[in-house]
């Protein structure tokens, strides 16, 4: 592509964790095109993480309704190029339809007659994630650099967290819960750990926030559940924007979360945190950086790719509330 100003238009994958992941390619592009006007396509539950984002000019928000779908298209038809992150067939469809003369992406899910510039994707099991996107820019015959992905706070999220805790009256010294995953419960360590683990912290005179989306709601209520003195455990799960959740994260102490969006969050906003993991494999996605104490016991049917463990959840198991108490006292002091 020509480096003079042009008009790239980037598709952002759809869940907020590989969103993340996908900021370095976006610090790269922007060092490869300094003069172009980026534009990051995504889903609306993502508008909070790309508007935080400096090195972009333009948020465009895919449209729910499918009546408005084509009047959408129309708007897309001044970017020269789109670049497509995600490897599914929709993403290069939808790029097809608006009219974008280059479209470019990995020659994946049967989407080679779509594109105009594909490439062979890597091998993924061999790569992080991070360097999954950045490999497309080499595939375009650029160098990349390695870097941490970046996020500050919103000025929306900072009232937000003023009004919950205005409401809620939690203290100032606190630890963040996150204890959902979006993929599935296989990623989730027990309820019954996170409230023994909230049972031990709240000794140290230090709250717990737990965080979430609605879809969190039952774990929190497990966790509460398996509580017997509730007090000093607050239930946020369903109740934050996502500039909410990243303001109560940023105030926290620190984070305790699964291999999940939040997860990622948190490393953006270079705070510290401890990240659990179980099925999933830490060489392709944990976060870069330096904040984040990662607890991972290798076991023999891991890495896998269910939603619900058909097993007993040894991976998760054999993490106990001792290791997590111990590493959040190690990261406290």
């Amino acid at each position: 592509m020509d480096k003079g100003k042009i008009r790239i238009l980037v598709r952002a994958p759809n869940w907020l964790g590989d969103a993340i992941m996908g900021l370095p390619f976006l610090e790269n592009l922007r060092y490869i095109y300094p003069q172009a006007h980026i534009g990051i396509w995504c889903k609306p539950h993502l508008r909070p993480i790309f508007k935080a984002y400096s090195k972009i000019d333009q948020v465009i928000i895919y449209p729910n309704s499918i009546l408005s779908l084509f009047r959408y298209f129309l708007k897309l038809r001044y970017f020269s190029a789109c670049i497509l992150l995600p490897n599914s067939f929709s993403s290069a469809l939808s790029a097809f339809f608006s009219g974008i003369p280059q479209r470019i992406g990995y020659a994946t899910d049967g989407r080679d007659l779509l594109l105009t510039q594909r490439y062979p994707p890597p091998e993924q099991e061999a790569l992080h994630q991070i360097d999954y996107y950045l490999h497309l820019l080499k595939c375009m015959g650029y160098e990349v650099k390695h870097c941490i992905p970046t996020l500050n706070t919103l000025p929306e999220g900072e009232e937000e967290e003023k009004r919950l805790r205005l409401k809620y009256q939690w203290q100032r010294d606190y630890i963040v819960f996150a204890p959902g995953a979006a993929y599935g419960s296989a990623k989730c360590w027990p309820a019954f750990y996170f409230a023994k683990l909230a049972k031990e912290i709240k000794k140290t005179a230090i709250e717990v926030l737990i965080l979430g989306s609605q879809k969190d709601k039952p774990m929190a209520k497990k966790i509460l559940g398996y509580s017997k003195d509730k007090k000093g455990i607050y239930d946020l799960t369903g109740l934050t924007s996502l500039a909410g959740a990243m303001s109560i994260i940023k105030k926290s102490m620190l984070v305790i979360s699964n291999d999940s969006g939040l997860m990622h969050l948190t490393a953006a906003l270079k705070h510290p945190q401890i990240a659990i993991f179980g099925p999933t494999n830490p060489k392709r996605t944990a976060p870069y950086g330096k904040t984040t104490k990662i607890i991972y016991h290798q076991v023999a049917c891991a890495p896998c790719k269910y939603r619900q463990c058909p097993k007993d959840h040894i991976c998760m198991h054999q993490i106990k509330v001792e290791e997590v108490f111990n590493a959040v006292q190690d990261l406290l002091s």
